[in-house]
């Protein structure tokens, strides 16, 4: 009896013991990885691209006021319509011409200290022309776009507000940029890690920012001598990234 008690005792404590063990085990390795160690570098890093628009677009409008609405309406209608058919016969697709606004007001008199008074009718009607032609060396046709302006004015538009360039390939022109900030990046972090004798091990962080503006610069004029000048000039597409480096 005594010999079997012996033996449960020595099992009791051997399995306790087994136990403390495996909990001391446990709690060294959750120490182990609960701590971290990490030497990184934040960086910026800067791409521009530049590249020639090869996209135009030209707004213009016709403003007419008269006694009635119905008069402003129609006459602004008959000379839209004229314009519209002048730059059709010029080659412009009628897919390329956008009404952008179209309006009819009261105009009124304000004669001093008296109610106002209704003296007409304003309409508005404003169209935005999309210009893709190219020259035989793939620039766009800004001579062209002159020639639009002219015949738009010669045909009864009294409102130009304003010229604009676009670029088709900007999202493959942002990639590109992306690259070259990147690399800027890049460059930047080892050179600053060289001085410490240290190397880039990995990337924890990658944030881009991106923006696009125009640069004018003097390009040749293309119009012909009866259109106003036009200049494309170029537009840049810049990428700001901020990359954290490992090492």
């Amino acid at each position: 009896m005594k010999k079997v008690l012996t033996l449960f005792l020595v099992s009791v404590l051997i399995l306790t013991v087994s136990l403390v063990g495996i909990s001391f085990g446990k709690s060294n390795v959750n120490e182990v990885s609960d701590v971290t160690s990490e030497n990184s570098i934040t960086v910026t890093g800067q791409g521009v691209v530049y590249a020639k628009p090869d996209v135009g677009f030209i707004n213009v409008g016709v403003e007419i006021q008269r006694k009635t609405a119905k008069e402003a309406s129609e006459e602004n209608a008959k000379i839209m319509n004229q314009i519209v058919s002048a730059l059709l016969k010029l080659g412009v697709k009628e897919d390329d011409l956008t009404t952008i606004d179209y309006s009819i007001q009261p105009v009124y008199n304000y004669p001093q200290n008296e109610p106002p008074v209704l003296i007409g009718y304003m309409a508005r009607n404003y169209l935005s022309i999309k210009i893709t032609k190219k020259l035989a060396n793939g620039n766009l046709d800004t001579g062209f776009m002159g020639v639009i302006l002219d015949t738009a004015t010669s045909n009864g538009a009294n409102l130009i507000s304003g010229i604009s360039f676009d670029i088709s390939n900007k999202d493959e022109l942002k990639l590109e940029a992306i690259k070259l900030a990147m690399e800027d990046a890049k460059k930047k972090a080892e050179v600053a890690l060289k001085v410490v004798d240290e190397k880039i091990m990995g990337v924890a962080e990658i944030n881009i920012s991106d923006i696009s503006y125009p640069v004018y610069g003097n390009m040749k004029n293309l119009a012909p001598e009866s259109a106003p000048p036009i200049f494309t000039g170029s537009e840049s597409v810049q990428v700001t990234v901020n990359v954290k480096f490992i090492f």
